[in-house]
């Protein structure tokens, strides 16, 4: 089996695991943020940082939904990490933006990411609607904060996680675009 087949057939296989249902929530989630007039944060490291800026655009471009990737503010997010610590890179900057009817989108395929982890939380303690994008682990820290959705990647391999995110924002983008 070439490498390319044995890959896409991770990913066919990884598709069948995905809880549609946490799909759903996600975009129960998004659809009150945009009627609400609120605001999409997201963040993520590597290539969940890449997930999560593309993810922004496609809630602009194609949902009519405010979107704001921290990671693509490097300035600010770059200050805020040196500054104040790596581990509030995300949620130091969240604090001076997010107002009501916000929202936040966490993506983590260990589910253990301490600046990701931190952010989430920090909007889950203000009331703010909490959108977690993880990996395979039931056991990751992500798993206990109490956040409105949780989307999980249920494979074992981190690329396939990754390539599994971007497939359920394209899901969920397109689901909030023909909603409408």
């Amino acid at each position: 089996m070439s490498v390319i087949h044995k890959h896409l057939s991770e990913v066919s296989e990884g598709m069948t695991l995905l809880d549609k249902g946490e799909v759903e929530q996600m975009i129960a989630c998004l659809r009150v943020i945009r009627k609400n007039g609120g605001t999409v944060y997201l963040f993520g490291n590597g290539g969940s940082h890449a997930t999560a800026s593309h993810f922004a655009n496609d809630l602009i471009k194609m949902c009519r939904t405010r979107a704001v990737c921290i990671g693509d503010m490097a300035s600010a997010m770059l200050a805020y990490g040196n500054d104040n610590g790596w581990l509030f890179m995300f949620s130091h900057p969240l604090q001076k933006m997010l107002r009501k009817g916000d929202g936040v989108i966490g993506i983590s395929c260990s589910g253990d990411s301490e600046n990701v982890l931190n952010a989430l939380d920090s909007a889950v303690g203000n009331s703010f609607i909490s959108i977690g994008l993880t990996g395979n682990s039931e056991l990751s820290r992500i798993n206990k904060l109490d956040l409105h959705a949780l989307v999980h990647a249920r494979y074992p391999d981190i690329r396939v996680q990754e390539d599994l995110h971007m497939m359920v924002c394209h899901a969920v983008a397109r689901s909030l675009q023909e909603l409408d």
